[in-house]
């Protein structure tokens, strides 16, 4: 099972992500999170993508795809989770060309939908974890992904950056809704429900998939 997960920044693509892995045993490529262990390695990547990221855009589609292909090289024989990925149409096309070659199909994409005014509230409030980069949605003494005990605010979390990210993100990656949606393969969750309740949603979704086929 290939799986994509689309929403917007704050939308808990990330939480969902780890959850998802864990239940249907996926490997994940998250380029978010591959970028910013870059940055956090101070890479000759990291260096060149990390005013990019602070300022709330997205890196360059050629940077982008060039990770995710090395990522999927290594796990293409699992099944996958693609978290953070594709960003833009130019993306997506790209990594269908990708699996065709491989021989490989995207079995669902789950948009998690989630409305702006709770976006920038939720983005606001975010701590994540310096050892892991696990976010939750405030104060928290032990990370439950790695354990860890210090946390601090993301640098591209300020308001003046939230807005920029949740502008470019609709104009950006917002029309993946309508082209997976021509593709039969979408999925929508309400991404405004607890942890728990999304993900059942989502479990929900798949099932039907896996019915169906």
């Amino acid at each position: 099972m290939n799986l994509i997960l689309l929403g917007p920044p704050g939308a808990g693509k990330g939480t969902q992500a780890r959850k998802l892995c864990e239940t249907y045993d996926l490997a994940l490529i998250a380029t978010g999170e591959i970028l910013k262990e870059e940055i956090r390695q101070e890479t000759s990547l990291g260096l060149e993508v990390k005013e990019i990221m602070n300022a709330g855009r997205f890196p360059a589609d050629e940077i982008i795809l060039r990770i995710f292909e090395e990522h999927l090289l290594k796990v293409k024989n699992q099944g996958l989770l693609l978290d953070g990925i594709p960003r833009t149409l130019a993306q997506a096309e790209k990594i269908a060309e990708i699996f065709k070659r491989l021989g490989m199909t995207v079995d669902a994409v789950i948009q998690l939908d989630v409305n702006d005014a709770e976006l920038i509230k939720r983005l606001a409030s975010r701590m994540v974890c310096k050892s892991c980069g696990a976010s939750y949605p405030g104060k928290v003494s032990i990370c439950s992904a790695c354990g860890g005990h210090e946390f601090e605010k993301r640098a591209d979390d300020t308001p003046e950056t939230i807005k920029t990210r949740l502008e470019v993100y609709n104009e950006r990656t917002r029309p993946l809704v309508d082209y997976y949606t021509q593709k039969g393969l979408l999925r929508v969750v309400d991404g405004m429900k607890s942890v728990q309740d999304v993900f059942d949603h989502i479990k929900q979704e798949l099932s039907f998939l896996k019915f169906s086929q």
